[in-house]
């Protein structure tokens, strides 16, 4: 489900009384036996309102403690993070189950609308095993950028998996056999050879150190496998 509320950003401090006028006559659309994810986006060009941050009145309790005064960036998450509270105790009143929150910068339409989306996330329990009421971990994500996050996250998995690349296959040097390993009809394209490698094994990059060694063990037992092929003929 997706929502604009318009005229409005993240500065606005009646952001959450508008959220719930949207919501209240969208009550129906909310499965009881369900928890959901929430996403609110603002346009990421309001990151660059410094004055806007700068003059966003905060309550007491969300001022920074530990500073006498709060650099930029630090007001820039109070501000975010005090939106998405409110954005979450709308929620709350709606009596609609949550899973996770996020709110984050991205290239919307314009920078005077916020855009919500809640997703169904899993069927939810109404009892545990003894009898007593399921209780769920709440996640709230604070995400200034999502492009600088998702382009930051591309690299660093770029990098993770051109290092284990060139690690497992600098000692075969022989791209027919790099193909037989990867299960791609023969190619001497360095480029085609990574992409295979990367469909493949891409989850090494960030993963369970269970998960780690499974995806390890095969590209391992597949590259005996292949190189003990060609030493036997």
């Amino acid at each position: 489900m997706e929502y604009i509320l318009y005229n409005t950003d993240i500065f606005d401090p009646t952001l959450a009384e508008k959220f719930d006028a949207v919501i209240l006559s969208e009550l129906h659309q909310f499965a009881d036996k369900k928890v959901y994810k929430f996403i609110a986006s603002f346009h990421v060009e309001n990151l660059s309102n410094v004055s806007g941050f700068e003059s966003f009145k905060l309550p007491p309790s969300n001022k920074v403690k530990t500073r006498n005064k709060s650099d930029g960036k630090d007001k820039m998450y109070e501000v975010l993070g005090f939106q998405l509270k409110q954005l979450e105790g709308v929620l709350l009143k709606n009596n609609i189950e949550f899973i996770s929150t996020t709110i984050q910068g991205d290239r919307l339409e314009s920078s005077q609308i916020i855009k919500i989306e809640i997703e169904s996330d899993m069927p939810k329990s109404t009892a545990s095993n003894n009898g007593r009421k399921q209780q769920f971990g709440r996640v709230s994500t604070v995400m200034p950028s999502k492009i600088y996050t998702e382009n930051l996250v591309s690299k660093l998995a770029s990098e993770r998996l051109t290092e284990l690349y060139n690690k497992f296959f600098s000692i075969i040097r022989n791209k027919k056999m790099m193909s037989e390993i990867l299960e791609i009809d023969e190619t001497d394209d360095d480029n085609k050879l990574f992409q295979a490698f990367v469909k493949k094994y891409g989850r090494l990059w960030l993963t369970t150190c269970e998960n780690e060694k499974e995806l390890l063990d095969n590209l391992k037992n597949k590259s005996i496998e292949i190189v003990n092929k060609y030493l036997a003929d």
